[in-house]
């Protein structure tokens, strides 16, 4: 597995890898189009928004992230040694995606198959060590230079279903805390914003 093919194409790709006690992540490639789709396309995921309906949808989704540098997103999958199945594969089992959504925001998504098994704790965790660890004045494409110092992440109405108190305790646990509503861009709907700041940043 190289990143070399995307930054070919795609000179804002990043090349970063990383790995947590249970997961590898890589940057996105286009050839993981049927595994975004299949993410994507879950109603459980996308449980207060649209799901994506074709697969070209999905080749879009990462066509915007392989092409703009303030996207900083990685393909989650499982090491060998945490898939205990016994199922074999031709090739590591892609379970999410995690990263720089616009940064400073960030997010995460997974398969329903593996809720429940603390990788979306982990992942934001790993992330969060990974980012700070290699970038701790904050992303360089960052405009504004306060917005250097934190960290966000936008959770799902609270009301509407129990995947948002689930991802608001994996932020907590991540050491994100509440830090305001916002609108969702095209709506009236006011959504919870959770703030993590970076290590010796906090005003």
């Amino acid at each position: 597995m190289t990143a070399s093919n995307s930054t070919d194409i795609f000179p804002a790709a990043h090349n970063y890898t990383f790995k947590t006690e249970r997961l590898f992540f890589r940057p996105l490639h286009l050839d993981d189009t049927a595994d975004i789709f299949a993410l994507r396309s879950d109603p459980r995921v996308y449980y207060w928004t649209t799901p994506q309906q074709d697969i070209s949808g999905a080749q879009a989704w990462i066509r915007e992230r392989l092409g703009d540098d303030c996207y900083l997103s990685f393909c989650v999958e499982e090491l060998f040694d945490a898939q205990h199945d016994g199922t074999k594969r031709d090739k590591p089992r892609v379970v999410g995606v995690c990263g720089g959504t616009h940064l400073p925001e960030i997010g995460y998504i997974f398969l329903p198959s593996v809720w429940g098994k603390g990788y979306a704790t982990e992942a934001v965790k790993g992330f969060s060590n990974f980012y700070w660890g290699m970038f701790p004045d904050g992303y360089p494409s960052i405009l504004e230079a306060d917005d250097r110092k934190y960290l966000k992440a936008v959770t799902g109405p609270p009301e509407e279903n129990r995947s948002a108190a689930a991802s608001v305790a994996v932020l907590k646990k991540c050491g994100f805390e509440y830090w305001k509503d916002q609108v969702e861009e095209g709506t009236s709907q006011l959504l919870p914003v959770w703030r993590q700041w970076g290590p010796g940043k906090k005003p």
